[in-house]
């Protein structure tokens, strides 16, 4: 960890750069008519949407107008007469407020172009592992591409909002998110003597309360709750913590975490248990659609009926619990918490099956199952709640291109939805880094690794194909990222249809740029994990290795343990180098033999 000390002593030493000079501001003028109203407010992204902050004045004649000094920007608004919502009537420029009205937009003095966030610390990339792939070095390109974004998108974290030193940011606003940031550690793990990768998963479990509450999303200026929680909205996402600790001791081999980390995990566990139990199908569990990280998901009736991703994700959480409290030696809680995903395995099995269709779906509130077929069903596989019979039927859905089988791969809605949009619009059907990852580690648990493969090089095959070609329409790019550059970056979400960034919450606008951020899962992850074939257990001293390609390929500077060692196929031979004794399982056309390798080596294949 000597490294990763001297990275955080550098951010803390260089610090943010001082005496940067006060914005420009112009003032800029909102004006509204009417003659019977009683109040009006403006409420926009100039003022976190508060409805009640800036008050309108009455001129008479029934004109209402305030003038507002802003940052120059394009900014969008509503007033707020007497309590309602309203779109400015004499104001034709407007985009889709992601629900069914619309958002006003103004611009605001002469906005400069914007920049590309970047770092001012050199992007420690002979410190990473590094990929090789003779026929494909475009994706070694990629690979890199996505470690720099992330390197860029580092934050420091400071007195008052009381984060760590240094965390790992998504990038997407002024908020850390807890579903996000379980992502980003599941790629950065490979980087986590360079990056602050558990450090930030430490900002969340700091800000638990003494009952076991974890919200979903933290403002970074202070480190306070975004929103209070109440039961329509308990402002949660996906308990998806013990999963990713246990990755992260798996790849390392660092069980240190463990011993501080199981408390809170139980305590966070206990409080969805007992807040988000759902109110139809015992033993489930449900969220909101925000919550669930799945936004605009089609989710009609549902409300605070079973959510069948949250309820699988519960029991995911359950699973790791008891994996991280064996390790532990602590016998009473792997029994306790191996019988809550039992449990929950029975209830989802029972409940949120429908036998005619074949496929798991959320429960209504009138006791039905949804008729919406969403990739949250397939949150079954990785945490073994499927049950064997019930497999076969959930991968015919998966392949089937009327369903899920798109050009690329998978949607998040499945396409004989009547909401499915081929262009994504958010998740009516985007292709999502994370539950791409999440499906392909379910195939993978279920022993489908042919099809997590084909998954998996579709998905990083696409995104490699939009990274370098293509060339976006300059109306359809968001005003705070119209770069004026060549646009090669990676995107929030992709469309299922065409080699595209997917539309975005509104259906307007592109999705995020520089999504490091999830998206660094396909480029990264899976590159390492999928296309190179590596399975890195750390916690048991080993390399597994699937060797899939012919031409020459493989990876150098790949930290094992206390050690890094490099691993190259070329010509039915693989040279290793390594200074400590390890295990290698090599996995060659179906047949798997284990080497005890002790120093380095060549070995004829």
């Amino acid at each position: 960890m000597k490294f990763f000390t001297l990275i955080v002593v550098s951010f803390l030493l260089l610090g943010c750069p001082e005496n940067i000079p006060d914005p420009v501001i112009t003032k800029t003028l909102f004006s509204y008519h009417s003659d019977s109203a009683k109040t009006v407010y403006v409420a926009g992204s100039f003022n976190n949407w508060s409805p009640d902050t800036d008050s309108m004045s009455y001129y008479g004649n029934g004109r209402w107008s305030i003038k507002l000094e802003l940052i120059p920007n394009y900014y969008q608004y509503k007033f707020v007469v007497d309590g309602n919502w309203i779109t400015d009537p004499n104001n034709e420029w407007m985009i889709n407020d992601g629900g069914d009205n619309y958002n006003s937009i103004i611009k605001a003095g002469n906005p400069a172009i914007p920049e590309r966030k970047k770092s001012q610390h050199p992007f420690p990339k002979d410190q990473l592992p590094t990929p090789v792939i003779e026929n494909r070095p475009e994706l070694v390109k990629l690979y890199y591409t996505a470690w720099e974004m992330a390197w860029n998108k580092i934050q420091q974290g400071t007195p008052k909002n009381d984060f760590e030193s240094l965390y790992m940011d998504e990038g997407f606003n002024e908020l850390i998110y807890q579903w996000d940031l379980c992502f980003i550690t599941s790629f950065a793990v490979y980087g986590s003597h360079v990056y602050p990768v558990m450090p930030s998963l430490d900002n969340l479990y700091k800000k638990q309360k003494s009952d076991g509450y974890i919200q979903r999303v933290y403002w970074e200026t202070d480190g306070t709750l975004a929103n209070e929680p109440s039961k329509e909205e308990p402002m949660v996402n996906p308990p998806l913590f013990a999963w990713v600790e246990w990755r992260y001791y798996t790849i390392t081999g660092d069980d240190s975490r463990f011993k501080h980390v199981l408390p809170v995990l139980i305590k966070y566990y206990e409080w969805v248990e007992q807040n988000c139990a759902a109110t139809h199908g015992a033993g489930l569990f449900y969220n909101t659609p925000l919550g669930s990280g799945m936004d605009n998901t089609p989710r009609p009736n549902v409300h605070q009926a079973a959510y069948i991703d949250y309820s699988a994700q519960q029991a995911l959480a359950a699973m790791y619990i008891a994996k991280i409290a064996q390790a532990e030696n602590d016998l009473h809680i792997y029994d306790r918490f191996k019988n809550k995903h039992q449990v929950i395995k029975k209830s989802i099995n029972q409940s949120l099956w429908n036998q005619n269709t074949k496929f798991y779906y959320d429960l209504t509130v009138s006791d039905s199952l949804s008729s919406t077929m969403h990739i949250g069903a397939y949150w079954t596989l990785l945490a073994d709640v499927i049950t064997e019979e019930r497999l076969p039927a959930m991968l015919t859905h998966l392949t089937n291109p009327n369903e899920f089988w798109r050009p690329h791969l998978v949607p998040t809605l499945a396409a004989n939805q009547p909401q499915y949009d081929p262009k994504g619009h958010y998740w009516l059907g985007s292709i999502w880094a994370p539950t791409n990852y999440m499906l392909i580690k379910g195939l993978m648990n279920q022993g489908q690794y042919a099809l997590a493969d084909s998954v998996a090089f579709n998905h990083i095959n696409n995104i490699a194909d939009i990274y370098y070609n293509f060339v976006p329409d300059p109306d359809k790019i968001a005003f705070d990222e119209r770069y004026a550059d060549s646009y090669q970056t990676l995107w929030e979400c992709y469309s299922p249809e065409y080699n595209t960034p997917a539309t975005r919450w509104d259906n307007t606008f592109y999705s995020r740029q520089d999504f490091v951020g999830w998206t660094g899962l396909a480029p990264i992850a899976l590159l390492i994990e999928n296309v190179l074939g590596f399975d890195i257990v750390g916690s048991d001293n080993q390399i597994n290795w699937t060797i899939k390609r012919t031409d020459r390929h493989g990876i150098k500077n790949l930290r094992l343990g206390d050690q890094t060692v490099s691993l190259i196929y070329e010509k039915s031979s693989l040279a290793v180098e390594c200074k400590k004794p390890f295990v290698l399982d090599i996995v060659l056309d179906g047949e798997t033999v284990r080497y005890e390798i002790t120093e380095s080596t060549v070995i004829e294949l």
